[in-house]
This record gives structure tokens, sequence and C-alpha cells, in this order.
């Protein structure tokens, strides 16, 4: 029984790691704006990560060793996500599992990283959509055009 209750602890723990990994993920996305810079924070929590795991491997506390196993792995997908562009690795991915569209579609226009580099500085975001005053005037948004008829008679039984 108290195999199990070590077990339920270091899940528990893991988790703990993943929670803090979304944290400093998060953080460490706000300031990449290049890939270059995606790739180096991915590397610093990789680095660091390692070098938790040694540290906690030299003083055999074994139980702990979730947390910079689930910090690692919660900092590089909420990096991923936040960075906002399917990149390396995560293109393939990407276009495989036919997921994260909006981040495929942002890593073949040129606009991602003005956008990025926007949300760092606190600038306002370059336009990516142009509206006309006559679509936004519409209610509706269809700029004029006629929507389906709703008054065609029916031929049944004829």
């Amino acid at each position: 029984m108290g195999a199990f209750a070590l077990a339920i602890v270091a899940i528990m723990l893991m988790l703990l790691g993943i929670v803090i990994g979304a944290r400093i993920g998060s953080e460490l996305a706000r300031g990449c704006v290049t890939k270059r810079e995606y790739w180096m924070a991915n590397l610093k929590i990789v680095l660091v990560g390692v070098l938790a795991s040694a540290v906690i491997g030299f003083t055999r506390l074994i139980l702990l060793a979730g947390i910079p196993i689930g910090a690692m792995a919660g900092a590089i997908a909420t990096l991923k996500m936040d960075f906002g562009e399917s990149v390396g690795p995560w293109k393939f991915h990407d276009r495989v599992l036919g997921v994260n569209k909006d981040q495929l579609r942002r890593a073949e226009s040129g606009n991602a990283e003005a956008v990025r580099r926007a949300r760092r500085d606190g600038t306002p975001m370059p336009e990516v959509i142009s509206v006309s005053q006559k679509d936004a005037d519409d209610p509706k948004g269809t700029s004029g055009a006629k929507g389906p008829r709703s008054s065609h008679k029916s031929s049944k039984g004829k």
C-alpha cells in the first residue's frame, strides 16, 4: 500500500511541475519574437530541466524527479502554443494531425513576427484584415449579398 501512495504523490508532483512549467513557458513566449529566440527558449527549458533533474538524481530524492520533468513538458508545450506559429517538428505534427490550423497559416504568412513584436512591445497589432465601411455598416456582414431565398414554392405532391 505504501508504494501505491508514493506513486500517487509522484504523479501529483509531476502535475505540479506541469503547472509550473506552463507558467514558465507563458513568460518565455512573451519575449520570443523570432524563430531563433523561440529555439533558444526551448534550449533554456531543456538545459535547466536536465540540470534540475541531475541535482535531484545526485541528492537521491527520486520522488521529486517528476517536478522538473513535468515542468519541461508544460513549458515546452505552452511555449509552442503561446508563440503562435508552427515551427520545426511542430509544423509537421500540426499538418499530419490537422490541428492548430491558425498556427500553420501564420507560419506561411510573413505577418506573424510583426504580430509577436507588437505583443511584446505593447504597440498596436498590425492590421491583418481590412474591413470596408460598407461591410461595417451592414448588420449581417454580407455587404449587400442576398441570402437564401425563403419564398420559393415547393413542388412536392404535384
